[in-house]
């Protein structure tokens, strides 16, 4: 009998940890790859840049285990293996999972329109399943903004806030990376079972894997270990502002830890979890999922050519997750890898009026405004801070961008130059 397997063909962004296949016995190898990372990230965690929890594996065997920094930095609780970081946009392959799950059995299929199980929905005999998870359905990736997300909400009360925000195009016309996607197709999982969509999450997924560490997101539970984020500020860290994420439930949601993350990716690159995940979300042998939100960072990678796997989960925003992610190829090869160098502050404030000249509105080519003010004797692009560095330059810390102002003939400011790992995204001033 021919097996039926169903797979969402979701899009995965290729990784390169399998450049060179790691050799050696696995006890000389957790020592090289431990003294390597521990170098590595010696001066991050040195200068409290660096937040959370690594876990590295090689054919489901762990090599390498690592907490930095702080669950609270306020009250300086480390960081253990029991603390939960909220794990963002990781939560989406989970939702996938349940919704594949359910297209085995046939209670979905992937033409269903959303009209079905929620009548009145604008355009709603025109959404499908499969727009949902392919990113298709025009549903606006925030339904509402994180200033706003400070009470608990539940995926009925997000599909009616949903049902009121303008679609961003026609369904199924192009794609746009849509959480209120998600949260709709939570919301769908749950009037097609029955069941809230955490009981969902621990009857299929976390009961099933032994992943006792994992929960979806409810702010009045007493949560043991859960982290609070921290966030780059003018003269520090500061604490992240407060976000209840239950209103990106099924696309944002869920607390973790590396060790249950890693349950989860080797169930789904095993087939434990039906064949229908694997053939979703390990494309060309490869596994790359992210997150990141209100301070809270997470990814999983993996390899089927190497067979190594990474997790990262952290609670403070910054360059140095991606720093580390970029480097542990390199370290996994044996290659040295340079000390991450942080940019030399500038000495002594700067004169107001060199911040004056920045402040006004840019525009990325993607579309994003950043509206630069100048606050606390530094500049600020949207909520993220731009420190003043000794080569004339800004630094923003939270994705490690060199910021640099471009006069026009006039000597005014008329252009940021957003320079990110080599890469630089011009942002023309569109207004003052």
């Amino acid at each position: 009998m021919r097996r039926h397997v169903v797979s969402l063909g979701l899009l995965v962004v290729s990784i390169s940890i399998h450049a060179t296949p790691v050799t050696g016995s696995p006890a000389k190898e957790t020592s090289r790859l431990g003294r390597a990372i521990d170098a590595y990230v010696a001066p991050l965690v040195a200068h409290d840049q660096l937040s959370g929890q690594l876990l590295m594996a090689r054919h489901d065997t762990i090599l390498v285990e690592r907490n930095f920094g702080y669950a609270d930095w306020e009250l300086r609780s480390p960081v253990t293996p029991e603390t939960r970081f909220c794990i963002a946009s990781v939560t989406k392959p989970m939702t996938g999972t349940l919704a594949i799950q359910l297209l085995a059995t046939r209670a979905i299929a992937l033409t269903d329109t959303i009209g079905r199980w929620i009548p009145g929905f604008p355009k709603g005999d025109r959404i499908t399943v499969s727009d949902l998870v392919r990113h298709r359905s025009g549903i606006p990736h925030e339904l509402i903004p994180d200033s706003e997300a400070t009470r608990p909400m539940s995926a009925a009360d997000m599909v009616e806030i949903a049902r009121h925000r303008p679609l961003d195009f026609d369904p199924g016309t192009r794609s746009q990376y849509s959480s209120g996607g998600f949260t709709v197709l939570a919301r769908i999982l749950e009037l097609v079972t029955g069941k809230p969509y955490a009981q969902l999450l621990e009857d299929r997924i976390f009961g099933p894997l032994g992943m006792t560490h994992s929960t979806d997101h409810d702010s009045q539970a007493l949560l043991p270990g859960r982290a609070r984020a921290v966030v780059p500020g003018a003269h520090g860290l500061d604490n992240a502002p407060y976000e209840d994420f239950s209103h990106i439930v099924g696309a944002g949601s869920v607390w973790s830890t590396v060790r249950d993350l890693h349950r989860f990716v080797q169930a789904i690159v095993s087939g434990a979890l039906g064949p229908g995940p694997k053939y979703s979300y390990l494309r060309d042998g490869k596994l790359d999922f992210n997150g990141l939100a209100g301070g809270f960072v997470a990814w999983c990678e993996y390899d089927s050519v190497s067979g190594v796997e990474v997790i990262f989960a952290g609670n403070e925003q910054t360059g140095a997750p991606e720093l580390l992610k970029s480097a542990i190829p390199e370290l996994v090869a044996g290659r040295s890898v340079p000390a991450p160098l942080l940019p030399e502050p500038r000495r002594g404030a700067p004169d107001p009026a060199d911040l004056t000249a920045y402040v006004g509105t840019f525009r990325l080519d993607n579309g994003t405004r950043l509206v630069v003010r100048a606050r606390d004797g530094v500049l600020w692009a949207n909520n993220w801070v731009m420190l003043p560095s000794a080569d004339g330059s800004f630094f923003s810390p939270r994705d490690y961008g060199a910021v640099r102002g471009v006069k026009g003939p006039d000597g005014r400011i008329e252009r940021l130059d957003w320079e990110q790992r080599g890469q630089v995204y011009p942002a023309p001033r569109v207004a003052d």
